[in-house]
C-alpha cells in the first residue's frame, strides 16, 4: 500500500472555498514531486463532472484519468480544514484528501476512508486533531487507531493454497467473475492475496484490483464453517482454468500499427477490431445525460430505492444475457454475467451505502462508488484489466439511468447508414446497435481485447478502435470509409479510394445473394434425402425474417419472450394476437410453440417461483406448467385459438416422466374440448436421461420428438452449461450425447415419429452432418445459420453422414469427434 508521509500532511489550514483548497493540496503533492502542478487543473475538471464529497466532511479531489501523464508517483496529500469549505450545495469538507492515482496503491486507504463515514465521531476527531500522525495512521492502518475486533476474530484464516493464474492476461474479467460465482456458493470469508494486496474473493472489484497478469501467483485462505470446501473448489477451478477465452480476436496487440495500405484522402490509424469495410457518413455518438439530486433526507428510502433498482438492473442484464447468448453464443453473453457481478459487489454496494447514510441520494451514492472504482481499474497498467473500466461503468450507468432522470437527444442515435464515431462504447452500447444503420464503428480509445469490440464482431459489423482523440473532431455527416482489416478511418476519401471500396463490396454483395438465392432451395443431400431446417425464434419480427432467410419453418418457438419485462403475465386474447401474428408471418410454413419454459436459469419474478437451492433440478419446464396450471390452461387456449390461422405444433419442455406427459396431454386436451378447437400435432423435448430411457413409452404418447441438445448435454455430463468453469467443456458433440440422441431416434423410429434437434450442436456445420447420419429429419437453428446449414447438407450424401454418425459414436471424447470433422482418423 502506499505510505503517507508527514509532510504530504497539512493541519490547522483555513480555505476560501473549494479551489483554493484543492491548490494546497496540490501544492503539497507538487512540493513533494508525486505531480506536475498542471494536475491541479485536472483535480478542478474533475468537480464539474461530478462532486468529490463522500459525506461526514471527507472530500476526496482527484484528477481525471486522461491526465494521468501529469502524475509522476501515485500520492495521497491531507489537507485538515478544521472550520471548513463548502463543497456543494450543503456539503462542508474539513478533511480534504486529495488523490493523485496512476495505480491502485491508493485503495487500502480509500477501504479507511468508507470506515470513517460510518463514524461521525471519528470523523470529527480527524478534522480536529493537532496530531499529524493520528490522520497518517488512520488513513494508512498504522494501528493509531484500534478498530473492534470481528464477531469470529477467534478464527483465524487457514493456510489455504498457492496457485499460478494461466492465460495471457491473467485474472481479467471473465475469469475473476468464474472465482467469484464459486466463491459466493459458501458461507466462508475467502480473501486472496497477489504480493503485497490482499481482496474479498467474493467481489470482482476486489479480484481485479489485485492486479494479476498472466502467470502470476495467488494465495487463496478462508476461514469458515465450510472453509476447507470452499478453497478445494477454488483450487479445482484455477486448476481448470477457470472460464479464460481469448478476447482479443485476431488482433489483440492492444497497440495500433502502421497502416499496410494507402488511400487518398486522410488516414486515422487504429486497431483493427473487426473485420470488414464500410462506406457512410460520420455519425458522432453521444450518451444520454442523467440527472438528480445530490442529497436525500430519508437514508432508509434510500437504501430500498438503490437495492431495487439494481435488482431491476440485474434482470435487465440476465435479459440482454439470453439476447446476446442467443445470437452470439455463451462466451460473448458472459459479458453480462461479469456486468451483474458488478452490480452486486460488496465494495461498491458498501461505498455506497456508506455515502447515503450520510445525507447523500441514492443515485449520487452510486455514481460516486462505481466511477471512483472505475477510475482505478482504468489506472491498471494491463490494458485488459484496465479496459474492464468500461465494463464498470456500463454496468455502473445502467442503474444510475433506473433511478435518476434521463435526458436523451433525439439526436444521439442515428436514423441513416453510418460510421459510427464515439470516444468508446459500452458492451450495452454496441449490443443495441442496429447493422443496417451502423455499417462500421470507430472509437477514440478502447481496443480488441474491449467486450464493445467482441460483440462488434459477433454482429458482423466492422470495427476501428484506439484511433486517437482527433475522431472525436470529426464532423457528422463527414464522408468517410472504414477499412476494419487494416484499422483505419479514412475521411474526405478520394474516388479511388471509395472505387476500391465500393468493388470489395460488390463482390461480397454478389456472395452473400448468390447464398441468398440459395437459401430457399432445400436441404436435399447429393443422394436425395430431404433434412428440414428451421428457425429457433423468440418474437414476431424473427419470424418474418426466418421465412427471408430460407427457413422451412419454425421448429421452436420460446414463449418466454411472452412474460418477460412485465409486471404481470400475458393474457390469453394478447397471446392469441402475438401468436397468429407470427403463423401469419410464416404464410403456411409450420410452426411448433413450446409452452413456457421456465425455471433453472431462466426466472421470472411476478410468476413467485420458489427459492430453489439446485434450481436446474427443481420445478422447471412442465413441472412449472403443472404446478401452475391457470398459466398452463391459458397458454393452452392462446395457441389453440391461434391455430386457426394455420399449422401449429404444441412441444412440452423438460418432459422427464410419463406421467408428467399424461397430465399435460389430458389438460391439453380438456382445454381443446372447451373451446372447439381441432387436434394439432403434439411433440415433447426430449432434454434429460430419463426422457431418452424411456423413450419408446413417450412416442406411444405424442406425433414428434424435438431433441433439446443444449440442455440434454448438461443433464446428461452433469454441467451447468451457465457455469464459469465447466460450461466450456460441456460439448453436444461428446459421445455420450451423441448415444443418447442415437437412443431417442432408434425409439421414435419403433413407434413410427419423426425426431428433430435444437440447440447448438444443429446450427455447427458437423453438428447438424451428425444428426443428420443419426437419423434427425429437422433442425431447427439460429436465424442466421440456416443458408449455411441447407448449403453444408446439400454437399453431402447421407450414405457418407451415417458412416460419420457411426464413427463419432465409437469416439472417446469431444475432442475426437470434432477431429473426424476436420479428418481425422
Amino acid at each position: 500500500m502506499i505510505s503517507l508521509t508527514n509532510n504530504l500532511v497539512a493541519l490547522g489550514r483555513k480555505a476560501r472555498d473549494k479551489a483554493d483548497a484543492i491548490a494546497q493540496a496540490v501544492d503539497l503533492l507538487a512540493a513533494a514531486g508525486k505531480i506536475d502542478p498542471r494536475y491541479g487543473d485536472s483535480m478542478l475538471g474533475r468537480e464539474k463532472v461530478a462532486n468529490t464529497f463522500l459525506g461526514n466532511g471527507i472530500a476526496i479531489p482527484h484528477g481525471l484519468p486522461k491526465d494521468r501523464e501529469l502524475i509522476r508517483e501515485t500520492a495521497i496529500a491531507v489537507v485538515q480544514l478544521p472550520e471548513g469549505v463548502d463543497w456543494g450545495p450543503g456539503d462542508r469538507a474539513r478533511l480534504v484528501v486529495a488523490i493523485a492515482a496512476k495505480s491502485d496503491e491508493h485503495l487500502q486507504i480509500l477501504t479507511n476512508l468508507m470506515d470513517v463515514l460510518g463514524d461521525p465521531a471519528e470523523a470529527d476527531r480527524l478534522a480536529t486533531t493537532g496530531e499529524t500522525g493520528d490522520i497518517v495512521a488512520r488513513l494508512t492502518g498504522a494501528a493509531a487507531v484500534p478498530a473492534a475486533p470481528p464477531a469470529d476474530a477467534g478464527e483465524a484464516f487457514g493456510d489455504g493454497f498457492e496457485a499460478t493464474i494461466a492465460g495471457a492476461h491473467g485474472l481479467h474479467a471473465r475469469p475473476a467473475t468464474a472465482l467469484v460465482d464459486i466463491a459466493k456458493g459458501f458461507k466462508a470469508e475467502i480473501r486472496v492475496a497477489h504480493g503485497d494486496k490482499t481482496g474479498n474473493a467474493k467481489s470482482l472489484i476486489s479480484l481485479l484490483g489485485l492486479g494479476v497478469a498472466g502467470g502470476g501467483r495467488i494465495r487463496a485462505t478462508a476461514r469458515g464453517p465450510d472453509a476447507d470446501r470452499a478453497l478445494a473448489a477454488l483450487k479445482a477451478a484455477i486448476e481448470a482454468g477457470l472460464d479464460d477465452e481469448e478476447e482479443a480476436g485476431q488482433a489483440a496487440s492492444g497497440t495500433a500499427r502502421a497502416p499496410e495500405v494507402s488511400y487518398d484522402g486522410h488516414m486515422i490509424a487504429g486497431i483493427a477490431s473487426s473485420p470488414g469495410f464500410a462506406i457512410a457518413p460520420v455519425f458522432r455518438f453521444a450518451r444520454e445525460e442523467v440527472v438528480f439530486e445530490a442529497n436525500a433526507a430519508d437514508p432508509a428510502a434510500e437504501r430500498r430505492r438503490l437495492d431495487a433498482v439494481v435488482k431491476t438492473a440485474g434482470r435487465q442484464l440476465e435479459d440482454l444475457y439470453e439476447e446476446v447468448w442467443k445470437k452470439s453464443g455463451p462466451a460473448k453473453a458472459g459479458i453480462f454475467r461479469a456486468h451483474q457481478e458488478f452490480l452486486e459487489d460488496p465494495e461498491i454496494v458498501a461505498a455506497a451505502q456508506a455515502l447515503i447514510e450520510a445525507g447523500r441520494s441514492a443515485p449520487f451514492a452510486w455514481k460516486s462508488a462505481y466511477l471512483d472504482r472505475a477510475d482505478m481499474l482504468a489506472a491498471m497498467r494491463d490494458p485488459v484489466l484496465a479496459g474492464r473500466a468500461v465494463d464498470l461503468r456500463d454496468a455502473g450507468h445502467r442503474v444510475l439511468r433506473l433511478l435518476g432522470e434521463v435526458k436523451s437527444d433525439a439526436a444521439a442515435h442515428p436514423t441513416e447508414p453510418c460510421i459510427l464515431v464515439a470516444d468508446d462504447l459500452t458492451p450495452s452500447d454496441t449490443a443495441g446497435l442496429d447493422p443496417a444503420l451502423v455499417q462500421g464503428i470507430c472509437t477514440a480509445s478502447g481496443g480488441p481485447t474491449s467486450h464493445s469490440s467482441i460483440i462488434a464482431r459477433s454482429l458482423d459489423i466492422p470495427a476501428v478502435t484506439g484511433a486517437g482523440a482527433s475522431v472525436l473532431d470529426i464532423a457528422s455527416g463527414t464522408p468517410a470509409l472504414l477499412d476494419g482489416a487494416h484499422g483505419l478511418l479514412v475521411t474526405g476519401p478520394s474516388e479511388a479510394d471509395t472505387g476500391r471500396i465500393r468493388t470489395a463490396l460488390a463482390d461480397l454483395g454478389k456472395q452473400r445473394e448468390i447464398e441468398k438465392r440459395d437459401c430457399y432451395r432445400p436441404a436435399l443431400t447429393t443422394d436425395g434425402v430431404r433434412i428440414e431446417v428451421v428457425a429457433n425464434i423468440s418474437d414476431t419480427g424473427e419470424a418474418r425474417a426466418a421465412v427471408d432467410a430460407g427457413g422451412e419453418g419454425v421448429g421452436l418457438l420460446r414463449t418466454e419472450f411472452l412474460f418477460l419485462n412485465r409486471p404481470d403475465a400475458p393474457s390469453e386474447e394478447e397471446q392469441v394476437e402475438i401468436y397468429a401474428a407470427m403463423i401469419e408471418a410464416l404464410n403456411g410454413l409450420p410452426i411448433i410453440v413450446r409452452t413456457l419454459d421456465v425455471g433453472g436459469d431462466k426466472a421470472i419474478p411476478y410468476l413467485r417461483m420458489p427459492a430453489e437451492e439446485n434450481p436446474f433440478l427443481g420445478e422447471r419446464g412442465i413441472r412449472f406448467c403443472l404446478s401452475h396450471e391457470e398459466i398452463f390452461r391459458t397458454q393452452l387456449r392462446a395457441i389453440y385459438r391461434a391455430s386457426a390461422r394455420g399449422p401449429v405444433r404444441i412441444m412440452f419442455p423438460m418432459v422427464a416422466m410419463t406421467g408428467e406427459l399424461d397430465r399435460a396431454l389430458a389438460i391439453a386436451t380438456e382445454v381443446r374440448r372447451e373451446i372447439g378447437a381441432k387436434e394439432v400435432e403434439t411433440g415433447i423435448m426430449i432434454e434429460v436421461p430419463s426422457a431418452v430411457m424411456m423413450a419408446r413409452e413417450l412416442a406411444q404418447r405424442v406425433d414428434f420428438f424435438s431433441i433439446g441438445t443444449n440442455d440434454l448435454t448438461q443433464y446428461v455430463l452433469a454441467m451447468d452449461r451457465m457455469h464459469p468453469v465447466l460450461a466450456r467443456h460441456a460439448d453436444g458433440l461428446q459421445p455420450a450425447v451423441l448415444r443418447m440422441i442415437d437412443l431417442t431416434v432408434k425409439a421414435a423410429r419403433a413407434e413410427e415419429i419423426w425426431v428433430g434437434a435444437c440447440g447448438g450442436i444443429a446450427g455447427d456445420p458437423l453438428g447438424a452432418t451428425i444428426l443428420s447420419g443419426l437419423g434427425v429429419v429437422e433442425l431447427s437453428v439460429s436465424i442466421p445459420s440456416i443458408a449455411a446449414v441447407k448449403a453444408q447438407l446439400r454437399r453431402q450424401s447421407m450414405a457418407e453422414n451415417r458412416k460419420l454418425a457411426e464413427r463419432a459414436l465409437a469416439c472417446p471424447d469431444a475432442g475426437a469427434v470434432r477431429a473426424l470433422g476436420r479428418g481425422g482418423a
